[in-house]
């Protein structure tokens, strides 16, 4: 029983890292169908960055700040001179495929640059809660673990209350269920994306800060953590951050039950498989996409 449980936790801490990654896609993809491929290097950026600026004798809280801030700096001026051009010109480019292709690159140009600036040894941000690990029915619980639940519960609850009760939350659901019905009632959706965009880079980076600690990171870690959050974000059809969450959970302990009890090889393989068979399974999702 204690090795489940000790499973189970595993799962549950990876699956809400997923499910948060698939948040920040459904998010940004009802937006403006936008599939974000570099939000695990905003989490690697994060853990990387925190990490160096530490080892260069910067005090904890400060080093997590000036990363956060040269993230969302930096995403910024990436919506401001990529996409922006690329969508909102009067030669934008439209469908799924294309703009896909924009966040791919630049998820290999901060794996690129993350190598040179950073090496590609293993590391990790400090431990932000600092102890022994919690006992719970037999099952030892990492700190950094109950953190990382802790904050995807926290952000999970705030979404769902910013999304029906807020003007801004409103009109991002407007701008997912009709765009020119959006910019009739003067929501532009170029600068929501943009807000969404940032935003949720610097939500991927806290993650990447809290779980690197447990996991630690290399600079071509980012790549696959997206690619989780992209099968979350699938299984949620792309446009429900709740049951994004809820994907995650499931993948994630789906993985540390079948690396337990069958073999971690496997885990990668049913991580990725999922994504192909619903994409084959579901090409609706796709066209419907680019139709948008």
């Amino acid at each position: 029983m204690t090795y489940f449980l000790n499973l189970l936790y595993a799962g549950l801490v990876t699956g809400a890292v997923y499910g948060m990654f698939g948040l920040c896609n459904c998010l940004l993809f009802r937006v403006s169908l936008v599939l974000n491929l570099a939000v695990g290097d905003f989490a690697m950026l994060g853990a990387m960055g925190v990490n160096f600026l530490v080892s260069s004798g910067v005090e904890l809280a400060a080093a997590i700040a000036t990363t956060l801030v040269a993230i969302a700096a930096a995403t910024y001026l990436y919506d401001r001179i990529v996409l922006h051009l690329a969508l909102d010109g009067s030669r934008n480019r439209e469908g799924i495929f294309v703009v896909f292709f924009f966040t791919l690159a630049l998820s290999f140009f901060i794996e690129g640059m993350a190598g040179s600036a950073f090496g590609t040894n293993v590391r990790a941000a400090p431990t932000l809660w600092n102890g022994p690990s919690l006992v719970i029915f037999g099952a030892h619980i990492q700190r950094s673990g109950v953190l990382v639940l802790a904050t995807a519960a926290v952000v999970g609850v705030a979404l769902v209350l910013y999304l029906r009760h807020s003007l801004t939350g409103k009109a991002l659901t407007a701008c997912g269920q009709n765009v020119l019905g959006a910019r009739v009632i003067s929501v532009k959706p170029s600068t929501l994306r943009r807000r969404t965009f940032v935003v949720m880079a610097v939500l991927a980076a806290i993650f990447g800060i809290i779980l690197s600690s447990l996991t630690g990171m290399t600079n071509t870690s980012g790549l696959g953590l997206s690619f989780s959050g992209l099968a979350a974000a699938s299984l949620a059809g792309l446009i429900s951050p709740g049951r994004a969450v809820s994907a995650g959970l499931a993948i994630g302990v789906g993985e540390a039950l079948i690396g337990g009890y069958i073999t971690t090889q496997y885990q990668t393989a049913v991580l990725y498989g999922i994504l192909a068979v619903l994409f084959v399974s579901r090409p609706s999702l796709l066209g419907a996409a680019a139709a948008g």
